[in-house]
């Protein structure tokens, strides 16, 4: 195993003296170096340390100027590749080396090692401190908070580290610190390298006496730390994975074990959206929204206006930073219009949207991976829906239609229409084509599916991607030209006709079978991600292929046949944490449907779990878990044993209290929620749902959040949920002659990433009973 040096500084601790030489020498460990620095000790530590120099690489006693610059001395004196320092009234734990020496030996990648937070009381009995297996990064450490309300500190007895990194960081303690040359030192070693914790026990402070160093000197220890996250913050670090997460807990024994995951984006394509508008002011900020709201990493986003006079252009200019290019100005008409702003796109994919018409939440990220993972798509269209007057979902189709150039030959042109809002192709496919005739004044659409039809098969991703707004009695041009409409329609049937017989025999290929979301899921390798959760808002059928790759650890189903609403909830927050949450994030679950998804996660994060430890959850204190902290409370109390700008992650399942009942109540959940979140951080909360009819019952603290939370996911309308053929809901018998179904709601918060403020603990509405921490001490074996 790897060769270790301990240094111990010494000055009069003969009390403690030959128990922490024991502590290490007992060890029996192979390629041990030990050093003592004596700093001229009267009490007769000399005499202690004479009875174990034959055991001893070095040692001496004399004036050594203080505690540091003795520590400083022994390491120059030291050889051996990992190092740590035990002061003279600390102690080791029983086979504490053999775990460091392991880690740093099977773990390469380990740089900087800590153990759990366990010490020694004044007699040398085990003294466990709370947030045992704690686990740390380097931002973390900055945080005031956690040094002075909770005195959260790496235990500087139970930490090793590579003569390497300590090279790197300066190769000596800073002595300009009279205390807290550790803090620096770590902060110094957290610049450059993760802080592993293992959950193990390793090395211990010994708690004795209000005199201790460390007490008697308490303010200015803290102090100096002070000066130390000063420093730190006025050097601007760029952000680095390992400063701003911490890495996974290691258990002990060692088994598998890998590095901290870094969550790398995929590149979709880019994709190029034109939105040809005049005169449609009523309706323009709901389409431009509909399109920018997506949400898509990779979009050129182009908006041709005709000239309009109704303030139109007010609104464009409210968006116009989001625009790659917009222009308003007579254009020669609808298509000449998205001609125009096709000859400016860019993108590899293309589609146009009129500004009366939306796509659907998640639509162009589903689209780019459609065309990401099957290459032999060429264009493509989704399930046709309708919106009505006021941007409502009108309609959707349960069923994907199939369309060939076969039935455009037959003349089936319009049973139905190929959905124009719902259509995308390559870049390619246009480019063979060419542009929209503007011979076809309404038909051009149409026209173009038939150039298209001539060079691919249209393949129907069965899904909702966007729809057309009904406006009956209002002089839709759709409506107001139809007949019309249908004449360029057969002029096109008849030149395509009159083109196939030209060319001679040719065989006719049939539809392509339905394009189904699991097969675009697997091949693309898709993600559920922050950008795309629109399309994850309410529970739908579509969702599960997403689940299949993050369902290890889950009792349930991952197939919607066989999984129940709790199940999918499960599910779907084990897949958002899994695909966006790097391994070793601290998480915090609240509500009364969660320990299956903390019994999942357990091995990967730091997980906290916040409850009144009456409802389910409370059975996770019966298991002998090192890797979830369980917390006696409840969501708005303002618990203090959960620290402010600590969680990397938040979530809910389930009912969430008694404040969740109520206006007041339901702020203070918000404002608590937000005051642990780390800047930039989400939370994602998922509601249950009952449907009787048409009427639908929800939580306050949902309605709550989807009116003020400002979601990530733009809130969709419930009376929506019960007419969309892809809805995930379970069917139940009600109280009543009226059956119900239940569906989850889900809602994706983040905290303002330039909102480092540390907030006040507030006192909630309610009085609440006193938090406690439930921590397991029972012994693995």
């Amino acid at each position: 195993m790897q060769g270790i040096t301990i240094v111990t500084p010494s000055l009069n601790q003969a009390t403690y003296l030959e128990q922490c030489i024991d502590s290490i020498l007992s060890q029996n460990y192979p390629d041990l170096e030990y050093i003592i620095m004596d700093g001229g000790s009267t009490d007769g530590s000399v005499e202690i340390i004479r009875k174990y120099e034959k055991y001893l690489a070095y040692w001496q006693s004399a004036p050594d100027g203080g505690h540091y610059q003795a520590l400083n001395a022994g390491f120059k004196r030291s050889t051996r590749p990992v190092m740590g320092w035990l002061n003279a009234d600390d102690m080791l734990h029983k086979g504490g080396l053999t775990v460091v020496g392991e880690v740093f030996d099977k773990l390469p990648h380990v740089e900087f090692l800590t153990g759990r937070r366990v010490g020694f009381d004044g007699d040398g009995k085990l003294h466990p401190f709370e947030y045992m297996t704690q686990t740390w990064c380097h931002d973390q450490m900055l945080s005031e908070e956690l040094l002075y309300g909770y005195c959260l500190m790496v235990m500087q007895e139970g930490t090793y580290w590579r003569r390497s990194l300590w090279d790197r960081a300066g190769g000596a303690l800073n002595i300009e610190y009279k205390l807290a040359a550790d803090f620096d030192l770590w902060m110094r070693m957290s610049r450059l390298s993760p802080l592993y914790s293992v959950d193990a026990l390793t090395g211990g402070f010994r708690m004795y006496s209000s005199e201790q160093r460390c007490n008697k000197h308490r303010d200015q220890y803290m102090d100096e730390c002070k000066k130390v996250i000063d420093r730190e913050l006025a050097l601007q670090l760029p952000a680095e994975p390992h400063r701003s997460s911490a890495p996974p807990l290691i258990r002990y024994p060692i088994r598998d074990f890998s590095p901290p995951s870094v969550i790398v984006p995929r590149q979709l394509p880019r994709l190029s959206i034109v939105t040809p508008s005049y005169n449609q002011g009523e309706y323009l900020a709901e389409c431009l929204d509909s399109v920018l709201s997506q949400g898509y990493p990779n979009l050129e986003y182009i908006v041709m206006d005709g000239g309009s006079s109704d303030g139109s252009i007010e609104i464009i200019k409210k968006y116009e930073k989001h625009l790659s290019y917009w222009q308003s100005r007579p254009d020669g008409g609808h298509y000449a219009a998205i001609n125009e702003g096709f000859r400016r796109a860019t993108g590899e994919v293309l589609a146009w949207i009129n500004s009366d018409d939306k796509y659907h939440p998640g639509a162009l990220h589903l689209v780019g991976d459609a065309f990401l993972g099957c290459p032999e798509v060429e264009w493509l269209t989704g399930s046709p829906t309708l919106w009505d007057s006021d941007g409502k979902a009108a309609g959707f189709s349960s069923e994907p239609p199939a369309w060939s150039r076969e039935k455009y030959l037959r003349g089936e042109v319009n049973a139905p229409f190929i959905q124009q809002e719902s259509t995308f192709w390559r870049r390619s496919l246009w480019d063979k084509a060419g542009g929209l005739d503007p011979d076809f004044a309404l038909a051009g659409d149409l026209e173009l599916w038939a150039r298209f039809f001539r060079h691919a098969r249209l393949y129907t991703l069965h899904a909702p991607l966007g729809g057309f707004r009904s406006r009956p009695g209002e002089g839709q041009r759709s409506e107001a030209h139809l007949e019309r409409y249908n004449q360029e329609a057969e002029r096109v049937v008849i030149r395509e006709r009159h083109l196939f017989g030209a060319q001679g025999a040719q065989t006719l290929e049939p539809p392509p079978p339905p394009l189904q979301v699991a097969e675009v899921v697997r091949r693309a390798g898709s993600r559920i991600t922050p950008e795309n959760f629109g399309f994850f808002t309410y529970s739908r059928r579509l969702h599960f292929p997403w689940f299949e790759r993050n369902a290890a650890g889950l009792s349930g189903s991952s197939r919607p046949s066989d999984c129940d609403l709790k199940g999918y909830q499960e599910l779907l927050i084990c897949s958002f944490i899994r695909d966006n949450i790097p391994k070793g994030a601290r998480i915090l679950s609240f509500g009364s449907r969660t320990s299956g998804i903390v019994r999942a996660l357990e091995q990967e994060y730091e997980m906290w779990n916040l409850d009144r430890l009456r409802t389910e959850s409370a059975d996770l204190l019966q298991r002998p878990v090192y890797g979830i902290r369980l917390v006696d409370g409840e969501i708005g109390g303002f618990s203090e044993l959960l620290p402010g700008n600590y969680f990397d992650f938040v979530f809910s399942v389930g009912e969430c209290g008694e404040l969740q009942h109520s206006e007041e109540g339901c702020r203070s959940i918000v404002r608590d929620v937000e005051r642990m979140l780390k800047p930039g951080a989400m939370a994602l909360h998922s509601f249950r749902v009952v449907a009787r009819g048409d009427r639908c019952t929800a939580s306050l603290l949902m309605d709550h959040l989807r009116r003020e939370g400002a979601p990530l996911n733009r809130p969709a309308p419930l009376e929506q949920v019960p007419i969309d053929p892809f809805t995930f809901a379970v069917l139940r018998q009600g109280t009543g002659a009226e059956p119900e179904r239940e569906f989850a709601y889900n809602i994706l918060c983040r905290k303002d990433p330039a909102d480092r403020r540390i907030r006040p603990r507030e006192t909630p509405p309610p009085p609440l009973r006193p938090t406690r921490l439930r921590l397991n001490l029972e012994r693995r074996p």
